[in-house]
């Protein structure tokens, strides 16, 4: 897994408020967004997104990581 790759599309995904526009956004299909996602999510043993076809919600463990994740890019 190419982990910046997902931290990216976590971060574009909660600021979009939609896998589809933030894979669109970042150039990437839907798949390969949704892919990175579930990989980060496997990795770090964690559910981040709670995910519908209507809607997406961070979770508790999410929003943790969200504020971690833009210290972290905003750092690079």
């Amino acid at each position: 897994m190419d982990q910046l790759a997902a931290l990216r599309v976590f971060i574009r995904t909660v600021e979009a408020g939609s896998l589809t526009r933030a894979a669109a956004e970042l150039g990437l299909p839907k798949s390969t967004a949704s892919k990175l996602l579930a990989q980060l999510e496997q990795h770090l043993g964690a559910k981040l997104l709670q995910r519908s076809t209507r809607s997406l919600a961070l979770t508790s463990e999410g929003s943790d990581y969200y504020e971690r994740a833009g210290q972290l890019v905003g750092k690079l």
